[in-house]
């Protein structure tokens, strides 16, 4: 699939992934192929530098984005980043076969339908789901188009080139993350699995699904691990940052066993983030969770049948809450399982701890999918 919300140059040369969070900034530096890790940096996000997607302080992340690359020791200075899951729009439409040039011209007109501002005031791209050769003449084929405000993009490009870097390719969070997977994705014996990724995030989840490396959906929904915090925060009169260590230290999906909550550290001073409570708090998150992807999935089922979803990724760093990725497994029907994005990186063992890079595992499978882009030729 092309890249969405692409190019902005497209020389052949190695790029850095970023991902701009509202949580945390993330940069991964890979070389050469099979891929290798060069280095990763990870930090948090300044406190209102980002608001609904957009940049608001550029010259604010720009001075983190410079420290960032001091502490990566590297050269490099272009980099492939995204854009926000609440700046992006993405939409599966169906036009008439015909060549490339025509198609870009229909792709554009087609999409005024689907997006919610005026076409001159958006950055637009897209990529065809078909190959048009195996399209017979007088039908359709199916094209993905992805979309965002000129002024969202122009503040996250702002904001880059202020570091000193250089963006080479603006994409889709989500659609980054299914990178890593490429493996899991094709399946074995040349069957095309039917698989959901969902990434869980700091603002937003996404919630994707691919027949072998086909799109056939793609949902952001506005629940995320902010959600998650808010509620222990009302629920034990913690400020947000207070909120978001209790979850971090304490948080939990299910009540856990006797067995499971021998292995808590639940220590005098803070007994009163005992599972009960702290799984009341979280409780109506969850149920309204599992009710938007299941609403997601019917709406999916309707349109085109029951596929049939034979595997499942978890990732994002609100995917870390304790037992989240069971309950979604069992309350869902689907087998799902944590992303595990590093399983075709090679790395220094000297340099980088493998339990390390399991443990940053969520949290890192949209920026390493981002490097991964950085090290394809860009054509």
């Amino acid at each position: 699939m092309r890249e969405l919300l692409s190019s902005l140059l497209r020389p052949r040369v190695e790029a850095l992934g970023l991902e701009i969070g509202s949580a945390n900034l993330k940069l991964v530096e890979l070389s050469g192929y099979p891929p290798t890790l060069r280095g990763l940096a990870i930090r948090p996000t300044p406190p209102g530098t980002i608001q609904d997607g957009a940049i608001v302080e550029p010259g604010v992340l720009a001075g983190e984005l410079r420290d960032m690359l001091g502490e990566l020791r590297t050269r490099k200075r272009y980099v492939v980043a995204a854009a926000s899951n609440l700046a992006v729009i993405t939409r599966t439409i169906q036009v008439p076969k015909m060549l490339p040039k025509q198609l870009e011209e229909a792709v554009r007109w087609e999409a005024e339908r689907y997006i919610p501002f005026p076409i001159d005031e958006v950055v637009l791209d897209f990529a065809p789901l078909d190959d048009p050769e195996t399209i017979a003449d007088g039908e359709q084929m199916e094209v993905v188009v992805g979309a965002a405000r000129q002024e969202t993009v122009a503040g996250l490009v702002e904001a880059i080139k202020a570091a000193g870097l250089e963006p080479l390719v603006i994409d889709v969070k989500p659609f980054a993350g299914l990178r890593p997977m490429e493996h899991q994705l094709k399946g074995e014996n040349g069957q095309a699995p039917v698989t959901l990724f969902l990434e869980v995030g700091a603002e937003s989840s996404a919630l994707v699904l691919t027949r072998g490396e086909r799109l056939l959906l793609n949902r952001i929904i506005n629940l995320s691990g902010k959600d998650f915090t808010a509620a222990i925060g009302r629920a034990f009169n913690l400020d947000p940052v207070a909120a978001e260590e209790a979850k971090k230290s304490y948080g939990l999906a299910t009540i856990p066993t006797e067995d499971e909550e021998l292995l808590l550290d639940f220590d005098a001073e803070r007994e009163r983030f005992n599972p009960a409570r702290m799984y009341d708090a979280i409780r109506p998150v969850l149920v309204e969770l599992t009710t938007e992807l299941r609403r997601s999935l019917e709406f999916f089922r309707v349109q085109v049948g029951d596929l049939g979803i034979e595997q499942g990724f978890v990732a994002g760093g609100g995917s870390k809450l304790r037992g989240l990725v069971p309950l979604l497994s069992d309350t869902l029907g689907i087998p799902l399982e944590p992303a595990d994005p590093w399983q075709n990186i090679s790395f220094d063992k000297n340099r980088f701890d493998g339990d390390y890079l399991r443990s940053l595992a969520p949290e890192f499978t949209v920026p390493l999918g981002l490097a991964l882009r950085g090290v394809n030729p860009l054509d």
